[in-house]
């Protein structure tokens, strides 16, 4: 007769008395395929799972990839639109006789054109057409930021935390080709320095220089402000020259107080 139960017999060191457990055989096995169930489920489930993970990894790399060239181009018709805008301003205040060719929006064939037009007649020297002037005191908060692979909008300047209501100073001599509001900047100067340069100045609190008017290096045009998209207030600073942006912190001598703040 085949036994019916496993028993197992505890014998303690001590004088106490012996322990036994009694399992049926037929539990014990029972106890066994239920794990061997378990783990032949599992080793099912890791070989069904693993193309399906690595099909939805692919899937979210793809979709990322997609989120990435949509931000960028959004940012890029952005920034065209903005181009356009000033595009026109510029050419109307300069009071060139250049049809908008509806093909070529380009700044920098715009900025040529102004130079080749323009700059024999305007009323300041090369030198003083060199943006030198640190627009504001404060610090840089944001630097420029061109890079055609970031997630965040291009920032072609920089921007400098200051006191709201701080004169805004000209870079250099020039005259005012635009000084308005826009939607991102809010209140904005742009002035045209000859020699292909133009400066951005935007956020201001009010605009003190108006369109055509003539500014000497160092001379207040508008005053600090949070006007447009923006936290608080602060100065957006660009320069531009024959349609290429530069960094503005390549053009100063910039003392401490103007370092990035930590």
């Amino acid at each position: 007769m085949s036994p019916s139960k496993f028993t197992v017999i505890l014998i303690p060191d001590s004088d106490d008395r012996n322990r036994q457990f009694s399992v049926r055989y037929v539990w014990l096995w029972s106890l066994v395929l239920l794990v061997v169930l378990i783990i032949i489920g599992v080793i099912g489930f890791g070989i069904y799972s693993v193309p399906k993970l690595k099909d939805y990894q692919a899937m979210q790399e793809k979709y990322d990839k997609t989120a990435t060239e949509r931000v960028t181009v959004m940012n890029l018709m952005d920034d065209l639109q903005r181009m356009k805008y000033m595009d026109r301003q510029i050419r109307k205040s300069l009071g060139t006789d250049l049809a908008l060719n509806q093909k070529t929006t380009d700044t920098e064939e715009m900025s040529q054109n102004i130079h080749l037009d323009n700059s024999e007649n305007l009323p300041f020297s090369y030198v003083e057409n060199v943006p030198s002037q640190i627009p504001v005191e404060g610090f840089v908060t944001q630097r420029m930021n061109t890079s055609a692979f970031s997630l965040d909008q291009n920032h072609y300047g920089i921007d400098i935390a200051a006191v709201e209501g701080e004169p805004v100073l000209a870079s250099a001599s020039g005259f005012v080709v635009f000084s308005d509001w826009t939607y991102d900047l809010g209140n904005v100067v742009i002035l045209y320095h000859g020699d292909g340069y133009f400066t951005h100045y935007g956020h201001h609190q009010n605009n003190i220089k108006k369109q055509r008017d003539f500014v000497k290096r160092g001379d207040v045009i508008a005053l600090v402000g949070s006007t447009g998209i923006t936290t608080g207030p602060h100065l957006h600073f660009e320069i531009w020259k024959e349609g290429k942006v530069l960094d503005p912190l390549e053009f100063f001598d910039v003392s401490p107080q103007y370092h990035e703040q930590n």
